[in-house]
């Protein structure tokens, strides 16, 4: 199986991968910019081929981006809507020169207007990202945990926006359990439902998170596994899910302080595992 955590890039993109190996893990996310900015910045030829090399050396697997949390495609404002799809294809494109599975990006918020008055634009942004991006790489929606009007809260409105994109080969999802049990979805039809409404083969990734939060509170709100309302029984079942063996986990879960997954989460994260 592919398990593994959000890292930083921090002090060299390359180090990354020293992180997630030092971590115990073997694939990884992290993000290809400041996430609290849309601008971004060329990498290197040197950095990535440094990056190419040790990921090689390391045996690691898959690395998803996330894209930046100000992307809004949502976003009445045309200038900011132009940077948060220019933001998206930067990652898209980066994506392709390491061989990145793609660019996980939660939607945005409709800001009170509903997806309704939104989709439109949504679609048409999601569409050109599509077109400009890489041939193999895949555009990852994320579900949401519905807080501040923030859209894909629900496989429905996921599914309303996939039903309208041109090239659906190049979309995936990634599902978040902690996103989805704040938005009301209980653990143990999860799966049924999503594959109802979505269907596995766009299943990319799973964001492997325990909440913080009650039951459809609506909150995003993440909790170390096994400390949160979720609880270890039922993170367990959904790990050990046979259709999901195929698909990575990542956490990004709190660890100590905020400061991100510990060796202990990744740890833990395996003893889950059924042999």
């Amino acid at each position: 199986m592919y398990l593994g955590a959000h890292v930083s890039i921090a002090g060299g993109f390359d180090k990354c991968l020293d992180r997630i190996s030092d971590l115990g893990g073997n694939t990884l996310m992290t993000f290809a910019s400041s996430p609290r900015s849309l601008r971004t910045k060329d990498f290197t030829q040197e950095e990535i081929e440094k990056y190419n090399k040790k990921k090689a050396q390391l045996n690691i697997g898959p690395h998803f981006f996330h894209g930046v949390y100000l992307v809004n495609l949502a976003s009445e404002s045309k200038s900011y809507l132009k940077a948060s799809v220019e933001s998206l294809i930067f990652y898209q494109r980066f994506a392709s020169q390491i061989e990145a599975v793609g660019t996980i990006f939660h939607v945005g918020s409709h800001k009170g207007r509903g997806l309704s008055e939104t989709l439109t634009q949504i679609v048409q942004s999601i569409n050109f990202i599509l077109d400009n991006s890489p041939k193999g790489i895949k555009l990852i929606l994320e579900n949401s945990a519905g807080q501040g009007g923030t859209i894909g809260d629900t496989f429905e409105e996921l599914e309303l926006i996939i039903n309208r994109i041109g090239d659906k080969s190049k979309i995936g999802i990634c599902l978040d359990t902690q996103h989805a049990f704040a938005s009301g979805y209980n653990m143990t039809t999860l799966l049924d439902v999503f594959d109802h409404k979505i269907g596995f083969k766009r299943l990319s990734v799973i964001h492997f998170n325990d909440s913080l939060t009650e039951f459809n509170s609506h909150k995003d709100r993440h909790a170390n596994l096994g400390e949160g309302k979720i609880g270890a029984e039922s993170m367990q079942k959904l790990l050990n899910d046979p259709r999901l063996k195929n698909v990575p986990f990542i956490l990004e879960t709190p660890g100590l302080n905020h400061s991100g997954p510990r060796k202990e989460d990744i740890a833990y994260l395996k003893s889950l595992v059924v042999q």
